[in-house]
């Protein structure tokens, strides 16, 4: 049976049939489930110099950066992180081996926790002191345990470790080094 141009192709109910055109366009206006690129208003909120300053200082909250001033008085009243921050970064501008050196045994002086940077812990692992390559690798191990090495690890860190396996003096040391090299790889 041929179809008349009159006939909307509704079938029985008469109603007229969508082209695919129209069922496309009508996806992306009425879904409730649509996602945030899609949102020009959430667009324009992102672009703006206030969300981007606003995401900066989280950011730097997290990731151990600068922080910003209003919160810098709320977490770290008295300057403490950012003089760690300063003391670290001394550390890795120095400019010959016998000055690192000496760099790192001042910041560790001053402050004897390891800090949680994966790149600053791959380089003491470099150290010719042992008791210093120890207590990078106790807080490389400990950072693996809790999954903190997954995401950022330096390209470095696996010739490190094979490093301290085939030099160091300590046969618990070497096994240690070995142990979390396989379990990086892993």
């Amino acid at each position: 049976m041929a179809k008349d141009k009159d006939d909307n192709g509704g079938g029985f109910s008469g109603k007229r049939n969508k082209s695919w055109r129209e069922i496309d366009a009508q996806r992306g206006k009425g879904s409730k489930y649509h996602s945030r690129q899609d949102d020009p208003a959430q667009q324009k909120i992102e672009r703006s110099a206030s969300y981007q300053k606003y995401k900066a200082a989280a950011d730097a909250l997290f990731t151990g950066g600068e922080l910003p001033e209003g919160l810098a008085k709320t977490f770290d009243p008295e300057g403490k992180r950012k003089a760690q921050k300063q003391a670290m970064q001394k550390v890795t501008e120095s400019e010959s081996r016998a000055d690192w050196v000496k760099a790192v045994v001042d910041y560790l002086e001053k402050y004897p926790e390891m800090p949680e940077d994966a790149y600053f812990l791959d380089s003491l692992l470099d150290h010719p002191r042992e008791r210093i390559v120890d207590k990078a690798l106790a807080k490389l191990e400990l950072m693996s345990e809790e999954g903190k090495l997954k995401t950022k690890v330096p390209q470095s860190l696996d010739q490190r470790l094979k490093s301290v396996e085939l030099t160091s003096m300590d046969p618990d040391m070497q096994g240690r080094a070995k142990a979390l090299r396989e379990k990086l790889k892993a």
